[in-house]
């Protein structure tokens, strides 16, 4: 899952504030149609880039030029020395305001006003996305996970144990080091201070962990009117119904779709929050997403023969 054989160019992009951020950049080598289609995928909190190249890879394969950016403080993004990783002053929001708002403003650089830009955010990159400035440069946005762990939306049987890891030790641990050692404890990588600490706030209103300036950078994201497709495993207990439409609700005039998968639609035991990138839904999920993100197929069973009843609603799976 971690390397990929497709070629590749390794960029470094410079942020407005002078913050550079490094990213892999795969090039298609035959467009997907006529017009042009890129996209930039947006990683999950504590999830290194490269856990992304083999889907990156592939939608490069099919003819959508994909960048996959470490955010600042994590990968190849994040400081060698661990006493600069103290140091650093890194916001979650930061992610998106600063981090995907320059990759936004690069792809479109690169590739002109004519590409067709999409993205795809995993977990809170889905959430990220929505915070640059010119998020509205972006033609559709698939969500993968979406939420921003406002943690009384977690799955009710979990909830208590992830409230525990993430809203309770995790804060602790990272006031007393400086940092959140994620590495060694085996929860994902290392977290600037900074992020573990608006993670662990778990506000319902994420305009409160930004601060001050949370409910001008919501007020922009309101105003976006692109097409949306949010996906979910049903056994993801981070995105759940509740949390996904938490998230969607920062999107009033945006063409917003849900659509949750069992796990026995993808002939699988269990999908949970990682699985949809893995490459064993090479066939299913990355099918399907290509299709939707290059607008060849629409949400619901994204027109695919091998996908039938991929499509579980949540409200059907509620009642059982």
């Amino acid at each position: 899952m971690i390397e990929s054989d497709y070629e590749y160019e390794d960029v470094a992009i410079v942020c407005a504030d002078g913050e550079k951020i490094q990213a892999r950049y795969f090039s298609a080598t035959a467009p997907a149609c006529d017009i042009e289609h890129v996209a930039i995928i947006a990683p999950a909190t504590g999830v290194q880039a490269r856990y992304y190249w083999r889907f990156a890879s592939y939608l490069a394969e099919n003819g959508v030029t994909t960048l996959v950016p470490d955010y600042r403080g994590i990968g190849r993004s994040a400081p060698n020395a661990l006493k600069e990783y103290r140091k650093a002053k890194i916001r979650w929001h930061y992610w998106g305001t600063r981090d995907l708002e320059a990759c936004i403003l690069w792809m479109r650089k690169r590739h002109g006003a004519q590409a067709r830009l999409s993205a795809v955010g995993h977990s809170f990159g889905g959430y990220a996305a929505i915070l640059a400035e010119h998020a509205s440069k972006i033609d559709r946005l698939l969500m993968v996970g979406a939420q921003h762990a406002h943690w009384p939306d977690y799955e009710k049987k979990q909830r208590f144990s992830l409230f525990i890891k993430w809203h309770v030790c995790m804060p602790v641990i990272s006031r007393a080091l400086g940092y959140f050692p994620g590495k060694r404890l085996g929860w994902l990588e290392n977290l600037p201070q900074g992020v573990a600490l608006d993670w662990a706030r778990g506000a319902s209103d994420y305009s409160k962990t930004i601060g001050p300036e949370g409910e001008a950078i919501l007020r922009r994201s309101a105003r976006l009117t692109l097409p949306v497709l949010a996906v979910n495993p049903t056994d993801d207990p981070y995105a759940t119904q509740a949390a996904v439409r938490r998230t969607l609700n920062y999107l009033p005039q945006a063409e917003c779709e849900e659509i949750y998968l069992h796990p026995r639609n993808l002939d699988v035991d269990e999908i949970g929050h990682f699985g949809l990138f893995h490459q064993r839904f090479q066939n299913t999920f990355w099918t399907a997403a290509f299709g939707w993100l290059t607008g060849h197929a629409e949400p619901g069973l994204f027109h695919l023969s091998n996908l039938d009843s991929l499509v579980v609603w949540y409200e059907e799976e509620e009642q059982k």
